[in-house]
């Protein structure tokens, strides 16, 4: 069970060094009150007994998916109602380690890996049902998207290019 204090009571330290105990606690603060900063957030765990850094609480809340939202003029901290599906989360770690290349290539889009991790790019696609998507072709670094048609290829590429590390297709 977790109590919650205002700014204005004096609780005793409540040790919660479990991230899943801290997480609970933010997820019930946000549910309770509009909460419009990073710092506003760190007080009110701290009157809950909770202290962290400013880092930690960055990582909690990405952790979290909690994202700012404008209403009445004023920005707050909600739960993104739209959290990624594990099958997204794995493919974003695996275009940032195991990418080589994407590229549209007519109703096709070609995904080059490191050697030996194609069929496990076409696994993840293939669960994350991607509309667009009508097959997977993999070998051992290469996996073929094949699409209905041109713009169906590009709408892949576009959506698979969202996965990709910061800068990847500024590289010469």
């Amino acid at each position: 069970m977790i109590l919650l204090f205002t700014e204005h009571s004096h609780p005793e330290e409540i040790p919660m060094n479990k991230i899943e105990s801290r997480h609970q606690l933010i997820l019930s603060l946000i549910m309770e009150k509009k909460i419009h900063t990073q710092q506003e957030l760190q007080e009110l765990l701290h009157v809950n007994g909770v202290s962290v850094t400013q880092s930690t609480l960055s990582r909690d809340i990405k952790m979290l998916n909690l994202v700012k939202v404008n209403e009445e003029d004023s920005a707050h901290y909600v739960i993104n109602p739209i959290a990624p599906t594990r099958w997204e989360k794995r493919l974003r770690l695996y275009m940032e380690d195991a990418l080589v290349m994407l590229k549209p290539i007519q109703h096709q889009v070609v995904l080059k890996t490191l050697p030996g991790l194609a069929n496990s790019f076409g696994s993840i696609l293939d669960a994350m049902e991607i509309p667009q998507i009508v097959a997977t072709v993999c070998g051992d670094d290469v996996c073929l998207i094949i699409c209905e048609n041109v713009e169906g290829a590009q709408a892949c590429f576009d959506y698979l290019k969202q996965y990709t590390p910061p800068f990847f297709f500024s590289r010469l």
